[in-house]
């Protein structure tokens, strides 16, 4: 193994000795700084996660969004540090301490009790917590990430789904791994639910890719950042969007924060677009 690849840069001592260091070279590298303790048996480098840190010195592993976050996975806003205990009494400790605040804690059951062999909570397990603590659409806009990324096959993502709780099985079928974006997830499931079919990623005009369309000529394009600060970029998207609507298509832009704070303004503003301009066009 070499060593500047361990997985998110964390190390256990057999590893550290595997690799031909002495307890006096990792006295000497932890002092130096290239080295840090973490807990007993495990070490890092400067530049692994904190929150990966912390959740080890909490006495877990982070698991859930926050683990996935780590391969590229979406992550929810406002979503805390999720941290995995084993279930036994030992793993118990934060709760006689008190969860601080930002910790969303997830209690594993023996079987994964190798989790502790792991530096980061394995995927099928993160899954496994995400499918049974965020809402439908935050799962979707999780997993769609990790099918876009190619961090998890479909079908065996489509299994660890059918694992789960009975309530989330019919997501397995409403996942795309052509969603570019969380929100663009959010949007595509959102809307389905409420009874409004989309297609992503479609080009118009033979040049133009719009996030969603709908009946083919309602486009929703949705931006995810946080200001149109640059004038290059604010000037060439108002030109877009004026090509793409000579056609006589409308465009409605979404922020970030409209889509995943303010979902029933998105939804009623799509559905009287629909009403009132369907039959004009």
């Amino acid at each position: 193994m070499c060593l500047a690849m361990g997985a998110f840069s964390f190390f256990t001592t057999a590893e550290l000795r595997a690799e031909g260091y002495t307890l006096e070279r990792v006295r000497a590298e932890v002092g130096a700084g290239a080295l840090e303790r973490v807990i007993r048996g495990w070490y890092c480098r400067p530049g692994a996660d904190r929150g990966a840190v912390r959740a080890m010195r909490l006495g877990g592993r982070i698991s859930c969004v926050s683990a996935l976050a780590l391969l590229g996975g979406w992550l929810p806003p406002d979503a805390g540090l999720h941290v995995g205990f084993p279930s036994h009494a030992s793993g118990r400790r934060l709760a006689h301490r008190g969860a601080p605040d930002d910790v969303v804690a997830h209690w594993h059951p023996k079987a994964a009790a190798s989790v502790s062999a792991f530096a980061v909570t394995p995927v099928d397990q993160a899954i496994a917590d995400v499918l049974v603590c965020q809402p439908p659409r935050f799962v979707v806009a999780t997993l769609d990430s990790l099918l876009h990324k190619r961090v998890v096959q479909r079908n065996r993502i489509g299994a660890l789904v059918l694992q789960g709780p009975l309530r989330t099985h019919y997501l397995a079928s409403r996942l795309d791994a052509e969603s570019g974006s969380g929100i663009e997830s959010i949007v595509r499931f959102g809307l389905w639910a409420a009874g409004v079919e989309v297609r992503i990623q479609v080009v118009v005009r033979g040049a133009y890719r719009v996030d969603v369309l709908i009946d083919d000529w309602l486009v929703l394009e949705l931006d995810g950042r946080e200001t149109h600060a640059q004038r290059q970029a604010f000037t060439a998207d108002r030109r877009r969007e004026a090509t793409i609507m000579r056609d006589g298509r409308i465009v409605l832009r979404f922020s970030y924060a409209t889509v995943v704070y303010e979902w029933d303004f998105l939804v009623d503003s799509v559905r009287d677009v629909l009403r009132h301009h369907a039959p004009v066009r």
